[in-house]
């Protein structure tokens, strides 16, 4: 399947990516390829009608790998970052919240 959706990242996926090892990426390359592929196949996060979440375990810890579909323009995945689950996304919450719905 051909996907028409374009990936853009955001710069603090940029800074994050340049601190994980191999493998990590690994993981992360397989996620964002599912994704393309589909990218509605993973859940809304609570609040937010355009932003997603996949399931990543990043070291042990499950965390979340945010992306915003349609976001800078209708053919586009915006990916937001990797967010620990345990901190109840406020890291995300703090950077992102002018994407909350209205």
């Amino acid at each position: 399947m051909d996907s028409n959706f374009k990936l853009e990242y955001t710069t603090f996926f940029a800074k994050q990516w340049d601190n994980y090892d191999s493998k990590t990426r690994d993981i992360i390359k397989e996620k964002l390829r599912l994704l393309r592929d589909n990218p509605f196949r993973y859940p809304t996060h609570k609040g937010y009608l355009r932003v997603r979440k996949v399931k990543v375990n990043i070291e042990g810890k499950y965390q979340r790998l945010m992306y915003a579909v349609h976001i800078p323009e209708s053919n586009h995945i915006l990916i937001l970052g990797v967010f620990a689950r345990d901190m109840d996304y406020r890291d995300f919450e703090k950077k992102f919240k002018h994407l909350k719905k209205k």
